[in-house]
C-alpha cells in the first residue's frame, strides 16, 4: 500500500499527490494495526519486527525518490537539478539512518557495549528510538501535499534527515569507534 501511495507521487500533480498521501495514511493505519495485532495476540517476532522496520524504509526511500520525481516534473523547481540533489540527499540520509538505528537497536542486547556510553547517550539514544515508531511524518507529508509544499517536504527531509545521521552518530561513537 505504501508503494502504490509513493507511485501516485511521481507525476507530480498537486490532486495526486493528495491522493497518494491519503494512501500513504492508511498504510500508515495498516502498519500501525498489523503491530498491534501481533503484539495483541502474542503473535509478535523478532523477524516480524525486522521486516517491519525494513520494509517501512523502503517505503520512505521509494517516497522520497517518487517525491522527487514529482518535484522535478512540476513546482517551483521543475526540471533543475534542485529537487534530485534533495531527493539523492533525503535517500541517502534514509539509508545511513537505518543503519545506525540498527547498531542502536542491536547495542541493547549487548550490555557491555552499552556500558560504553554515558547514562545521558544512553537515555537519548532510547528517546530518539521511541520516537522513531512515531507515524507523524506521513501527516507531514499530507500536509505538505495539501499546501503545495512537497518540494519544501523534500528539502526538510534532506536537511532533517543529516541532522538525524548526525545526532545519533554522536551518541554512538563510543561504540561506533571501538567496533571500528
Amino acid at each position: 500500500v505504501g508503494l502504490v501511495a509513493a507511485a501516485l507521487f511521481v507525476p507530480g500533480s498537486w490532486e495526486l499527490a493528495i491522493l497518494g498521501a491519503l494512501v500513504l495514511q492508511l498504510s500508515v493505519i495498516i502498519d500501525c494495526c498489523d503491530g498491534e495485532v501481533a503484539r495483541l495476540t502474542f503473535t509478535e517476532s523478532k523477524f516480524g519486527q525486522e521486516l517491519d522496520i525494513w520494509a517501512d524504509n523502503v517505503v520512505h526511500i521509494v517516497l522520497f525518490g517518487a517525491i522527487t520525481c514529482g518535484a522535478f516534473l512540476h513546482g517551483p523547481w521543475e526540471h533543475t537539478h534542485l529537487p534530485l540533489l534533495l531527493g539523492a540527499s533525503a535517500v541517502l540520509a534514509n539509508v545511513v539512518s537505518l543503519l545506525l538505528v540498527n547498531h542502536a537497536r542491536r547495542l541493547r542486547s549487548r550490555p557491555r557495549q552499552l556500558r560504553q556510553l554515558t547514562e545521558q547517550e544512553r537515555a537519548t539514544i532510547e528517546l530518539m528510538l521511541s520516537n522513531l515508531a512515531n507515524r507523524d511524518f506521513s501527516v507531514i507529508v499530507l500536509l505538505s501535499a495539501g499546501f503545495g509544499l512537497l518540494h519544501w517536504f523534500l528539502a526538510l527531509a534532506a536537511i532533517g534527515g543529516w541532522v538525524f545521521v548526525m545526532s545519533m552518530a554522536w551518541m554512538l561513537r563510543r561504540s561506533l569507534i571501538s567496533r571500528a
